[in-house]
């Protein structure tokens, strides 16, 4: 459920009073708030070993958090510049109910653009149609259990592909009665300096085709960075597909990570899920992620994830997950629950994190 009011601004700004209705164009123009309150309280473990805790570098020897999930805000809308044109425009910002920070206005897909019969052409700041494809084709990304743990990145540190890409230009479109749909992106200037030209050897390259026909959703998605990582180039492919047969869904990916500079992101991940409605409000999952050893060596990893879902409210979801990352190898520090989560929790070598987590899921 969004909320979408006529553009008064002044009056939204003084008022702030949500109008729960369709939306009301005035001269061909609309204004939408909408947004997500995803909180959760966890309990961790970064499985340490003999290793001293460090809170602030993700290292918890057993501790609980309130963590936001991917909380945000956002203000979106559309003017009709003819019939088969219009004005679209997007800012979306993260909220952190928990623990506010300083992220910026504006931190999450915030674009300008036209829709029009050629498609959908936006410039902005926005995901990569590499890292949509990887959530579609898996599941619980803003929970504890976030398979972007494994997906997107490597077993060495900090660096991933699952990224949001500034200075960027984006098209959309949609064919064959809509069941096929192309996304093609660039990006200048990832490693620009605020305030001056981009720097166009620092660029991004990605794309995607994503096929829904009845319960088949299938996927492919592929990104290119130049630079992005230690002066070296990095890309990424992604593929799979989703089934739904009555009340269960069932779904597999593979990640295929290439670097020229950092031996641990040359590898592959796989993995799958299943989800069972087991009545109208109540769902089951489990997910298993797959990590392959990595050109570094002895990184292997497997992420176990089960969440169960109660539907509470159209708007409302009410969780429970638990979650574990098993580094397999010796040099293996992949975490378990990721940027999707909010607080990430990280692990030492070989250590085997895990997160049991209540949480809550609000969309408005």
């Amino acid at each position: 459920m969004k909320t979408k009011i006529a553009p008064a601004l002044p009056v939204l700004l003084a008022g702030l009073t949500p109008i729960w209705a369709n939306a009301l164009p005035v001269a061909d123009e609309k204004l939408e708030i909408y947004g997500a309150l995803r909180l959760s309280v966890d309990y961790a473990d970064s499985d340490l070993g003999d290793t001293p805790e460090n809170p602030s570098a993700g290292l918890v020897d057993g501790g609980h958090s309130v963590s936001t999930n991917t909380s945000l805000i956002g203000l979106r809308g559309r003017f009709g510049l003819s019939p088969d044109y219009d004005l679209v425009w997007q800012l979306e910002q993260n909220i952190d109910p928990d623990s506010p920070r300083d992220r910026g206005l504006g931190n999450r897909d915030t674009f300008a653009g036209f829709d029009t019969p050629a498609g959908l052409f936006r410039f902005g700041i926005m995901d990569t149609p590499y890292k949509r494809n990887g959530i579609v084709l898996s599941r619980f990304t803003t929970t504890a259990a976030d398979p972007q743990a494994i997906l997107g990145r490597g077993g060495g540190g900090n660096q991933r592909l699952s990224l949001r890409a500034e200075n960027s230009i984006r098209w959309d479109r949609k064919f064959l009665d809509k069941r096929l749909a192309l996304a093609l992106q660039y990006g200048a200037g990832q490693q620009d300096t605020d305030g001056v030209t981009d720097n166009n050897d620092s660029n991004m390259w990605s794309g995607s085709a994503t096929w829904r026909q009845g319960g088949l959703t299938a996927g492919v998605g592929y990104s290119d960075w130049s630079e992005l990582y230690a002066g070296g180039d990095v890309s990424g492919l992604n593929a799979g597909l989703n089934y739904r047969f009555g009340a269960v869904t069932v779904g597999a990916v593979f990640d295929r990570l290439k670097a020229d500079e950092l031996a641990f992101l040359n590898r592959d991940a796989w993995g799958g899920f299943v989800t069972w409605d087991i009545r109208r409000d109540v769902t089951l999952g489990a997910q298993w992620m797959h990590a392959d050893e990595s050109d570094a060596g002895d990184d292997e990893a497997d992420q176990y994830s089960l969440v169960g879902t109660w539907h509470a409210a159209p708007a409302l979801d009410l969780y429970l997950a638990a979650t574990t990352t098993v580094n397999q190898g010796d040099n293996g520090v992949y975490r378990t629950a990721d940027y999707a989560h909010g607080d990430r929790v990280n692990t030492v070598p070989g250590g085997d994190p895990k997160v049991l987590s209540l949480g809550m899921a609000f969309k408005f």
